[in-house]
C-alpha cells in the first residue's frame, strides 16, 4: 500500500484556502489559530516527544555539511582562484575573479551546492515535523521520499531570491534557523564600529539591523511553504509575506520567545560553569583545576548543542503549524497525542545519554593536560591602541594619542591621508559628516581648512592634526606608532615622495612601523625604503595570505583564522589582528599566539595579556570557549 504524503496533503488543500484568504485579507490570510504562546507550548511538547530522532538528524546533516560539503566548497573555490591566477580573494582583487568566466561558473556551482546542502538540512526537519503534525508515521521511507522531492525542487528552481534569503537574510537575522554552512556570515566588526561612532550613524545602523530582523519575520514561512505547500520559491516568498502581513508582534513572539529563552538558559548555564570552574580552581591543585575546566567546557558545549538543536526543532514546529493553518490543513495540535516510549525507545535514549557523557569525558581527558599549562608566549603579543584611545579623546587626535600613551600600549595605530594641497593629516574618515557634521571630503580641502575642523565623537572634541604634529607628539611621549597610509584614489602625483619626506622630517621614521590597505603603496614604500617595517592591511581575505613583499600583515578579525596565522608565520611574517574589542576574542587571540592585537579596549587587552601569559589556561579558558553561548560575554 502506498504511504500518504504530508506534502501531497498540503498541495491538495492549499489552493482554495490561499485564494480565499487573499481576497479577504483575514483568517487564513494571516497567522491564525492558537495564540503565539500556545503554538510555542505545543511545539515544545511535540518536539520533546521525538527529541532524539530530531537531534540525530541534525547531527547527521551537520556532519555531512562539515565533512563533505565544506571540503567540496573549498576545493571548488581553490579551482576558481587558480582559474583567474589568484592565490587568495580580497576586496581589492574581487573584480579580477568576477571578470573570469570559468571562475564565475565555479562560484555559481558553489552557490548551488550550498543551496542544496541547506535545502536538504531544512527540508528533512520540516518534512519530519509536518508528518508528525499530520499524524503520519515517521517512517524512513516516507521521510526520505518527501525530502528528496523537496530537494529536487530546490535543484529545479535554484532561485536567486531563495539564495539571498538563505545566504544573507537568514544568517544576519539570527532568529533560530542556522547551519554550519552560514555560521561565518555576519556584519564585520569594523563596520559595526564605524557606524556606532556617533548617534547619527548609530541610528542608521540600528535601522539597518531593524530592517533585517523585520525581513526575517516577514519571510519566516518561506521554507515551510516551499516544502509543505510545494510552492515554487517566488510563490513561497509571496505566501509568507501575505501570511505575516500586519502580524509583526505575533511573528516576533513566535521566533523571539524560543530564541530568547534558549539564549538566557545557556547564558545561565555558562555563567554557572565559569563560576564552578573558578571555584574549583581555588581549592584544587593545578591538575584538578585543569580537569574541572575541561569538564566544564565539555558539558557547556554538549548542553549548548542540545539547547540549540531543541530550539531549532521548536521553531520549525511553530512555523510548520502556522503554515498548515495558512494552507487550511488539519492543525489541532492540542489533540495530537504521542504514544509512551517503548522499551526500545527508552533504551535508545539511555544509549544516547551514555554516548553524550562519553564524548564529554573523552574531550575532557584530551583537553585537561593543555588546561594545566601556561601560554607564556602571550607576553610577546603587542597591544596596539586603535587610533589612540577613544575613552580619553577623539580618535586620531592629539588628545586621543595622549590618552593612549597613559595606558602604555606597545604601539598607537593612526591613520593619515593627503589633503588637496599635498599635505598629510591624521584622519580615518575621508568625509567629515560623521565626525564633524560637515559633508566635505579631505581630498577637496587644504591642510589649513582640515586642521581648522573640530571633531565631536563620544563626548570628546578635538582638532584634526597634521601628520607632522602627530608624529612629533608621539616622539615626545616616547610611544611608537603603527602609521597607516590611507590611499583614497584622489592622491596627486608624487604623493609617496611627499609622505616619506614628511615622515623623515620628524626624525622618527625608523622608530615607527607602517601599513596600508593598498598593495601597490606597500610594495613601493618597501622598495624605496627597505629599512622600514611595512605591512599589508587586509579588510577581507579568503584563501592563502596575499603574495606581497610586506614585513607583516594586519588582518581584520572576521578574516582571521589559525590557518592564516600558521601560513604567515611560516613565511616569517608577524600577524596583527584588528580591531578586536571583545574580551573573549582578545583572550582567544592571545592564546593562539598572534603577534599583535589592534584594539579600542587597550586597558582590557593589557590586563588580559598579563592574565594569559602568567596564569594556567584553566583560569580563563572556560569563559573564552563558551563565550559564543553566553549573552553576557
Amino acid at each position: 500500500m502506498k504511504e500518504p504524503s504530508g506534502g501531497g496533503e498540503a498541495a491538495q488543500s492549499a489552493g482554495p484556502a490561499t485564494r480565499g484568504s487573499d481576497r479577504s485579507g483575514q483568517g487564513l490570510g494571516r497567522l491564525a489559530a492558537p495564540s503565539a504562546l500556545g503554538l510555542i507550548t505545543h511545539g515544545l511538547r511535540l518536539g520533546h516527544a521525538h527529541v532524539l530522532r530530531y537531534l540525530a538528524v541534525i547531527i547527521t546533516l551537520q556532519l555531512v555539511n562539515a565533512l563533505a560539503v565544506i571540503p567540496g566548497v573549498k576545493a571548488l573555490f581553490t579551482l576558481a582562484l587558480e582559474s583567474c591566477g589568484l592565490s587568495n580573494l580580497t576586496d581589492r582583487n574581487l573584480p579580477v575573479m568576477l571578470a573570469d568566466p570559468s571562475a564565475v561558473l565555479l562560484l555559481l556551482l558553489i552557490a548551488v551546492l550550498v543551496l542544496l546542502a541547506m535545502g536538504l538540512q531544512f527540508s528533512a526537519l520540516i518534512v519530519m515535523v509536518n508528518r508528525q503534525q499530520a499524524g503520519l508515521p515517521p517512517t524512513m521511507r516516507g521521510i526520505v521520499s518527501e525530502t528528496c522531492s523537496a530537494l529536487g525542487r530546490f535543484a529545479r528552481y535554484p532561485s536567486p531570491l531563495i539564495m539571498a534569503y538563505l545566504f544573507v537574510v537568514l544568517p544576519l537575522g539570527g532568529l533560530g534557523l542556522s547551519s554550519v554552512l552560514i555560521q561565518g556570515i555576519d556584519i564585520p566588526p569594523f563596520i559595526t564600529r564605524e557606524y556606532l561612532k556617533t548617534p547619527l550613524s548609530g541610528s542608521l545602523y540600528a535601522a539597518i539591523i531593524g530592517a533585517v530582523i523585520y525581513l526575517n519575520l516577514r519571510l519566516m514561512l518561506t521554507l515551510p511553504m516551499f516544502v509543505v505547500g510545494r510552492r515554487r520559491p517566488y510563490r513561497a516568498i509571496v505566501e509568507s509575506l501575505r501570511a505575516t502581513r500586519r502580524t509583526f508582534w505575533r511573528s516576533a513572539a513566535l521566533l523571539g520567545v524560543p530564541v530568547l529563552a534558549s539564549a538566557l538558559l545557556m547564558s545561565f548555564i555558562v555563567e554557572f560553569l565559569v563560576w564552578g570552574s573558578a571555584a574549583a580552581g581555588g581549592f584544587l591543585e593545578a591538575e584538578g583545576a585543569a580537569w574541572a575546566a575541561s569538564l566544564s567546557i565539555g558539558v557547556g558545549q554538549g548542553l549548548g548543542f542540545l539547547v540549540i538543536g531543541a530550539t531549532t526543532v521548536v521553531i520549525i514546529q511553530v512555523l510548520v503549524a502556522a503554515t498548515r493553518s495558512r494552507l487550511g490543513l488539519p492543525n489541532d495540535l492540542a489533540s495530537l497525542r504521542e504514544p509512551a516510549p517503548a522499551i526500545g525507545s527508552r533504551l535508545l535514549r539511555a544509549m544516547g545519554a551514555a554516548a553524550a557523557c562519553a564524548l564529554v569525558l573523552a574531550g575532557s581527558v584530551n583537553a585537561a593536560p593543555v588546561m594545566a599549562g601556561t601560554f607564556s608566549r602571550a607576553a610577546d603579543t603587542a597591544i596596539l591602541a586603535h587610533r589612540g584611545f577613544s575613552g580619553g579623546g577623539v580618535e586620531n587626535t592629539i588628545g586621543g594619542l595622549e590618552a593612549a600613551a597613559k595606558l602604555q600600549p606597545d604601539y598607537v595605530e593612526a591613520d593619515f591621508q593627503e589633503t588637496k594641497d599635498g599635505h598629510f593629516v591624521a584622519s580615518h574618515d575621508t568625509n567629515l559628516l560623521v565626525v564633524a557634521g560637515r559633508n566635505e571630503n579631505i581630498y577637496d580641502m587644504s591642510v589649513a581648512e582640515v586642521t581648522a575642523v573640530t571633531q565631536s565623537v563620544g563626548g570628546f572634541t578635538g582638532k584634526i592634526p597634521t601628520m607632522t604634529e602627530y608624529l612629533n607628539r608621539a616622539a615626545e611621549l616616547q610611544i611608537p606608532l603603527l602609521v597607516e597610509l590611507k590611499v583614497t584614489g584622489h592622491e596627486s602625483a608624487g604623493y609617496l615622495d611627499r609622505f616619506l619626506a614628511e615622515v623623515d622630517a620628524t626624525g622618527s621614521a625608523e622608530a615607527n612601523i607602517y601599513h596600508s590597505l593598498d598593495p601597490e603603496a606597500v610594495r613601493e614604500i618597501k622598495q624605496r625604503r627597505p629599512e622600514l617595517q611595512v605591512g599589508l592591511t587586509i579588510a577581507m581575505s579568503i584563501g592563502a595570505i596575499p603574495d606581497v613583499a610586506a614585513d607583516f600583515i594586519v588582518v581584520e578579525q572576521a578574516s582571521f583564522n589559525p590557518a592564516v596565522l600558521r601560513a604567515a608565520q611560516a613565511e616569517g611574517k608577524p600577524v596583527f589582528v584588528w580591531t578586536v574589542n571583545d574580551e573573549a576574542t582578545i583572550r582567544e587571540l592571545l592564546s593562539l599566539g598572534v603577534d599583535g592585537i589592534v584594539t579600542d579596549s587597550v586597558d582590557v587587552a593589557l590586563h588580559d595579556r598579563e592574565l594569559v601569559s602568567s596564569s594556567p589556561r584553566s583560569a580563563y579558558r572556560v569563559g573564552v570557549a563558551l563565550a559564543h553561548l553566553d549573552l553576557f560575554r
